[in-house]
């Protein structure tokens, strides 16, 4: 949650020439790597469900697709190993292209998106290069919230 309201928030002060990096979809893979199936699946289609209400874009297509790609992570995982954090960042890249395209066909079909399309495919690469570059920065914060978490159940667990 705070990872979206840092994203809403302060994506206005980012320049305009590039595309804002989509935390949520970093989150959505670390939760991939970490969750099974209905609990990150369901944590994926609330993030993106309120990061659609928070953008006030077309409700559910942020939801759509960011299950989409926790289901991609969790099918990538169960078949590869990812070891260090370069393989992540390369899953981040990834699944970023795979959201971007995933919005952009939808678009399509709706013809919500008049812009020519090779502006739209350096936008799609521009915005998964800026997602990819942040990743580092989530992947190592992100875990450390996970344990504290962990930490937190422990403790209240104890006072049962």
């Amino acid at each position: 949650m705070g990872w979206l309201v840092l994203q809403t928030a302060f994506g206005g002060f980012y320049p305009t020439r590039f595309p804002i990096p989509d935390v949520v979809l970093i989150v959505v893979v670390v939760f991939g790597f970490r969750y099974s199936l209905p609990l990150g699946g369901g944590l994926s289609f609330f993030l993106g469900f309120l990061q659609d209400v928070l953008a006030g874009g077309v409700v559910g297509l942020n939801a759509l697709s960011k299950t989409v790609v926790f289901s991609l992570t969790k099918t990538m995982v169960r078949r590869f190993y990812f070891p260090n954090l370069i393989s992540k960042m390369l899953m981040v890249f990834v699944g970023a292209m795979v959201d971007g395209l995933l919005v952009l066909i939808i678009l399509l079909i709706a013809e919500g998106i008049h812009i020519p399309f090779s502006r739209i495919l350096h936008y799609l690469i521009m915005q998964a290069l800026s997602t990819g570059l942040l990743s580092p920065l989530v992947l190592i914060i992100t875990p450390k919230v996970f344990i504290l978490g962990e930490r937190g159940q422990e403790r209240f667990s104890l006072w049962i």
